[in-house]
């Protein structure tokens, strides 16, 4: 069925939905066998809130600094979300038989737990439904810089407060609540807080998808959270009875619900650095490296040649007269001369060579393995294909200067070499552009002033004439 392969492809394409339907059907593949009695693990519980704990504390904090440097009261929200999980957990790891101890502190009923267990499944995805709900825009307006520090501080405490002091209500009215457990058997739970529960997390679901949906950040996983939240307590509802099949299950999913944003935020930030590093390295105009990427690959380059006496040419380019172009056609038509040119200067090296955009209108050709005869040829080569290119709507002949040399075993760095061609590319600007100059070790320095005479001992290759 085309229609059927064409819906795979498109969620394979979107991993948000590729998860979300995942743990959909997942649970739903589960819930016949979901009450299937398992043997009972005492250091299941144990890792799965210390993993849990691990993921609130690292995703409160995330989000509290990603507030803190957009300012949108939503991220904070969502903040407030995993500090009530964080403690409402504690509460009902210190309620539940033998995640900490045989006979912990708060299980002051044998219901205290499944209490616990329902505020903290219950609240957490409502918490982030809350952040994702229609709120009017000015209270969702930007938080001003100077006040987000202290704004975080304040309600983040504040929201770990108010679940401690659910922790503390459940702990002292205790005695005075119907019983949800009996042994192992949990299906008074079910019948007491599911009708409550299951109704409020899935308005929560709605909600969040309704506003995460057009966000491209990590907070969009939101989602993904809410709705394992929902196959987490169905799972648990519909098994009937603690270690069966759907009460590990739906722990299980817990550590998913939980960390699922946390690790779409690390992944963010790992696209986000491999964009700086791009960036850092990669002329956005031209798409050619830039000079912090050129003169390291140059020092590399020189470095390899005193290893292996190998030849590398090295030329300078400079577009001339390219101010006219800005000043009669615009920066944007500047900015297309400059994209071809790099086009060009791209086809016309070989796969090894590095070509670099160092400044406004200057460019650097690095030539491993290349003499003097093939870097004077490959500049001629580049100078004609620049003369030869047209740019739509730029009127004007567009012509290059390029200045060339060879390294020299005489030179211990780069910076001889680069001088070299600086100065045979000021020569070749100097003598009338649109021509190349080569300058070789041991020419004669120029001369200061524009009307020295050139070094005798200067290849110079003079532009064909039509």
């Amino acid at each position: 069925m085309p229609g059927a392969g064409a819906l795979v492809r498109a969620v394979a394409r979107r991993p948000l939905v590729t998860v979300a339907c995942a743990t959909a059907l997942f649970s739903l593949a589960l819930l016949p066998v979901s009450g299937r009695q398992l043997a009972g693990t005492p250091s299941f519980v144990p890792a799965m809130l210390a993993v849990v704990t691990c993921f609130d504390v690292l995703s409160t904090y995330l989000l509290v600094g990603d507030y803190r440097d957009r300012g949108d009261p939503r991220l904070l929200m969502m903040a407030w979300a995993y500090a009530w999980s964080l403690v409402v957990m504690t509460g009902y790891a210190l309620a539940f038989p033998g995640a900490v101890r045989p006979d912990p502190p708060l299980a002051v009923t044998p219901s205290v737990a499944p209490y616990l267990y329902v505020a903290w499944h219950g609240g957490f995805p409502v918490l982030l439904g809350l952040a994702w709900a229609p709120w009017p825009v000015r209270w969702i307006a930007p938080t001003p810089e100077g006040r987000r520090t202290g704004v975080a501080a304040v309600t983040v405490a504040a929201a770990a407060a108010v679940g401690a002091a659910v922790v503390a209500a459940f702990v002292a009215a205790a005695h005075r609540l119907p019983v949800l457990i009996h042994g192992l058997d949990t299906w008074r739970m079910t019948v007491v807080t599911a009708p409550v529960v299951l109704p409020l997390v899935v308005a929560a679901a709605v909600v969040t998808w309704r506003g995460v949906r057009c966000r491209t950040g990590p907070e969009r996983w939101a989602f993904v959270a809410v709705l394992v939240c929902l196959c987490d307590l169905v799972l648990t509802y519909f098994s009937r009875t603690r270690y069966s099949l759907g009460w590990y299950s739906g722990r299980s999913l817990t550590l998913l619900s939980t960390g699922v944003v946390f690790l779409a935020m690390l992944a963010g930030f790992r696209r986000l650095k491999a964009q700086a590093e791009r960036d850092a390295a990669i002329d956005p105009l031209t798409g050619l490296a830039n000079r912090r990427t050129a003169f390291p690959a140059m020092e590399s380059m020189v470095a390899r040649c005193h290893r292996s006496h190998t030849d590398l040419g090295v030329l300078g380019l400079d577009l001339d007269l390219f101010k006219q172009v800005n000043d009669r056609f615009g920066h944007e038509a500047g900015d297309r001369v400059l994209a071809e040119v790099g086009r060009l200067l791209t086809w016309s090296c070989r796969l090894g060579d590095v070509v670099a955009r160092i400044g406004g209108e200057e460019f650097l050709v690095l030539l491993p393995g290349t003499d003097e005869a093939g870097t004077k040829a490959t500049a001629e080569r580049i100078r004609r294909t620049i003369g030869g290119m047209t740019v739509p709507g730029v009127d004007q002949r567009l012509t290059t200067s390029i200045g060339a040399s060879v390294w020299h075993p005489g030179d211990a760095s780069a910076a001889p070499l680069l001088r070299r061609v600086d100065d045979a590319l000021y020569r070749a600007k100097r003598g009338g552009r649109d021509r190349v100059v080569t300058l070789l070790a041991g020419a004669a320095e120029p001369a200061a002033g524009p009307d020295a005479p050139d070094a005798p001992d200067l290849a110079v290759a003079e532009p064909t004439r039509p």
